[in-house]
């Protein structure tokens, strides 16, 4: 898989019906430093685990896109999704 940022990592990730997002980072989540930091764990029914890590404005991004795809998995299916 060749992506050019973390939301195309997540988007082709999560193209297929066989995973499903189990955690996310707290919305607003900065390192001691005060940079911005996204963490999206993703499990598939395999047994599979991933996570998709990002930084800075890309990391709120991320935290958005992963929001968005939750939202539409919980009305699909009432997937619970839990903080990192």
């Amino acid at each position: 898989m060749t992506s050019s940022s973390s939301i195309d990592a997540l988007g082709q990730l999560m193209h297929s019906d066989d995973k499903d997002i189990v955690k996310i980072s707290p919305k607003g989540y900065a390192l001691s430093n005060g940079l911005n930091y996204c963490c999206v764990e993703i499990k598939s029914i395999d047994g599979d685990n991933y996570l998709v890590q990002a930084y800075g404005n890309e990391a709120i991004e991320l935290y958005e896109k992963a929001m968005i795809m939750t939202s539409i998995a919980k009305t699909r299916s009432k997937v619970d999704v839990k903080s990192c």
